[in-house]
């Protein structure tokens, strides 16, 4: 994994000069808007994460098409003028499928005249930098949203997944990492070349997420609405409903708490994830006698005002990228407790805005809570830091701002024209998907 050398071309000038003829740089509006194709392994994905950069990148003069396994999302892409390509990227590795997806990438990236490839996850960033390539497309780029791997994975797990993740660095010609920590974990195990890789970040939508929009009747209306009762201190989660995203640790530690007290209620929101290894049901709380303190809503689009009502926010994970939910949770001025790892260290300042624990460790899981939930005036002191923390670093727009310049460069690189802004459509474009997380 330390060679540098490739048998292919390792800047976009040098592919885009190698298979297409050189164009003069500038924006021209007789030149064709720049096809942009973003591939990731879910539709939600697109929607729940990506649509603001979308509705950047199209305002700016991108035409932009999505690839991903096919969803009850796509249809809503259709109705916003994104085109959308099914294409079977689910996470499990299936060689046989994943090859059939690899060429219907290629022969969609070829029909298509795709001129930039933005690839995000795993699985679809492997096998996306890999089908541009084939298709000789000029830009490539993948945006990391976090290393599959992680240190409690077994040994050669661990390995097989570094050499994917090195696979598609080295492939890309640029790779955007939401987290600072994991640029130096990528050029330390030399998954990216150092001028290769770039400092993206994360944001979200500070005007939504903005827990000075909800008063206190509300809060109240709210809580009656889903079932939790008066005076009690609520806990919350947003996750995926899996093993990794760290459930079996919350409820175990608050197994133990609920034998010293009675005063809180977990409200946990997210989809079930079958497909996934580690799926859990949506009653495994019950296993841990937890049954009158843990409220499951599954997927839901209201996101902010359940937040509104929470008291202190919860994310032991295994791994993440730069968890957008803890994001949304300070930004809503909420406490956090978190485990110490990559992405939840960038979010989360130990004492500061929040706790940080080790992972699979409940019992101190259970201590950073039981601190939270005995300290009232601590929660507040934390969930003003981690307003003001999120609204300093975590701006969405600051992030497609990012992308558009980054963009703009790797075309100039290539000598391919700039698009021409459509500003007519940030009237008409809706500022966030429409989903239900």
């Amino acid at each position: 994994m330390q060679n540098d050398r490739l048998t292919i071309a390792e800047t976009p000038a040098e592919e885009a000069s190698a298979h297409s003829p050189a164009r003069p740089a500038g924006t021209s509006h007789d030149a064709p808007r720049p096809r942009v194709l973003h591939i990731t392994a879910v539709d939600l994905t697109i929607v729940a994460l990506l649509w603001p950069q979308l509705r950047a990148l199209r305002c700016a003069g991108y035409d932009v098409r999505c690839a991903s396994t096919a969803g009850s999302n796509a249809a809503w892409l259709e109705q916003q003028g994104v085109r959308h390509f099914a294409v079977d990227l689910r996470r499990a590795i299936t060689p046989i499928a994943d090859v059939g997806a690899l060429w219907r990438l290629v022969q969609s990236m070829r029909r298509e005249t795709i001129t930039i490839v933005h690839t995000h996850t795993p699985k679809a960033a492997l096998l996306g930098v890999l089908a541009a390539r084939l298709a000789r497309v000029p830009v490539i780029v993948n945006t990391l949203h976090g290393f599959y791997f992680h240190d409690e994975m077994p040994r050669w797990t661990r390995r097989f997944y570094m050499a994917l993740a090195w696979i598609g660095g080295r492939c890309a010609h640029l790779t955007l990492s939401q987290s600072a920590e994991d640029i130096h974990t990528a050029v330390r195990l030399g998954i990216c070349r150092p001028d290769a890789i770039q400092l993206l970040g994360n944001g979200i939508d500070l005007e939504r997420f903005d827990g000075g929009r909800f008063d206190e009747s509300f809060r109240t209306r709210k809580r009656a609405e889903i079932g939790i009762p008066a005076r009690t201190v609520v806990l919350g989660i947003t996750a995926r409903l899996v093993i990794d995203k760290g459930f079996r640790d919350l409820y175990e530690a608050l197994r133990r708490l609920r034998a010293e007290r009675a005063d809180f209620h977990l409200v946990a929101i997210g989809p079930l994830d079958v497909r996934r290894a580690g799926h859990l049901a949506a009653d495994a709380h019950r296993e841990f006698g937890l049954t009158d303190c843990v409220t499951w809503l599954g997927p839901r689009d209201d996101v902010d005002e359940l937040l509104a009502c929470m008291d202190v926010f919860v994310l032991p994970s295994w791994r993440e990228g730069v968890p957008r939910s803890v994001i949304e949770a300070a930004a809503m001025g909420l406490p956090i407790v978190a485990t110490d790892i990559r992405g939840c260290r960038e979010v989360v300042a130990h004492g500061e805005n929040g706790l940080l624990v080790p992972t699979r460790d409940p019992a101190a899981l259970a201590g950073a809570i039981g601190l939270l939930l005995d300290d009232g005036d601590l929660r507040r002191r934390m969930g003003n830091a981690g307003r003001e923390r999120a609204r300093r670093e975590f701006d969405e727009r600051v992030v497609c701002r990012r992308i558009l310049d980054l963009y703009g460069e790797q075309l100039s690189r290539c000598r391919l024209p700039m698009p021409s802004p459509q500003a007519e459509l940030e009237q008409t474009l809706p500022l966030r998907g429409s989903f239900a997380w």
